[in-house]
């Protein structure tokens, strides 16, 4: 019994230590964590966790609490700090607001929850910086909005196994001058891909469907898709492919992929759609 106790004991041991080997100490930044180059920390104040990315999104609040957030993407980075107990929310936020004000950021959102907590969120053209705070802690997320660089590539091959899947798969890629069914050059890849595809499976039947977001109306955007789709299978019949196999359809912004909300929604619902037909 002695034995056993013992035994559970030198097991046991190394679990009741971890809290006090691993545990952030107050007062000491978390290695390798430093302070974001748009705000300096408030005084007192030290870096319990840390995390950075070249290319990732954030949520930022720029209106009030609940309602609405504003999404950008870019060179992203978020600092946690961890403060004395005395380091209230207004304090941190009040000097945040401040400091970003004489550097020249615009204040797009401020914003308190009774006096608990505080949000601030601040624009210089594409850097933009957003405070949370409560009482003795805060968190500082920086975003550099840029574009993402494209290096994914659509094939051929992904396609057929998603119509294998399906039946159907969505292309981006094929776009037209704004108002019309005209194929711009920048296409042209994807285009022949699509080519590519239909040449592999000889057998297949294809619905080509154009859509739309649904800005302008209905009476407009659904016979201009599907005369985009036809500018499609002229584009492909030109490239070898039988244009007996090939069905246009135009669905305007009646068959939307998300919302169209804002421009993210928007670029998923404009897109063809390459249907089996069986």
């Amino acid at each position: 019994m002695l034995q056993s106790v013992a035994i559970m004991r030198i097991f046991l041991l190394p679990l009741l230590l971890c809290p006090v080997l691993f545990a952030q100490k107050p007062g000491v930044d978390r290695q390798g964590c430093h302070d974001p180059k748009v705000l300096s920390r408030m005084p007192g104040c030290w870096i319990n966790r840390c995390r950075t990315a070249p290319y990732e999104r954030a949520e930022l609040e720029t209106a009030k609490v609940g309602t609405r957030k504003t999404a950008v993407e870019g060179e992203f980075e978020t600092v946690t700090y961890y403060c004395s107990q005395e380091t209230a929310a207004v304090e941190i936020a009040k000097n945040a607001e401040g400091a970003l004000r004489r550097a020249g950021f615009d204040i797009v959102f401020s914003n308190a929850y009774f006096t608990t907590r505080y949000w601030v969120t601040a624009r210089k053209g594409p850097q933009w910086v957003a405070v949370y705070a409560e009482r003795g802690h805060y968190d500082l997320t920086a975003v550099k909005a840029k574009e993402l660089e494209q290096v994914m590539e659509a094939s051929a091959e992904g396609w057929a196994q998603q119509i294998n899947q399906t039946g159907r798969v969505s292309v981006y890629g094929i776009n037209f001058d704004t108002g019309k069914a005209t194929i711009r050059p920048d296409s042209e890849k994807v285009l022949a891909e699509v080519a590519a595809l239909l040449k592999k499976e000889p057998g297949w039947d294809m619905l080509v469907a154009g859509h739309t977001d649904n800005v302008g109306t209905d009476a407009v955007n659904v016979p201009l898709s599907r005369q985009r789709a036809e500018a499609v299978i002229v584009w492909l019949a030109a490239k070898g492919i039988d244009k007996a196999r090939l069905t246009a359809a135009g669905f305007g912004s009646r068959r939307p992929l998300a919302e169209n909300a804002n421009e993210d929604g928007r670029a998923k619902n404009r897109r063809v759609d390459l249907i089996k037909l069986y």
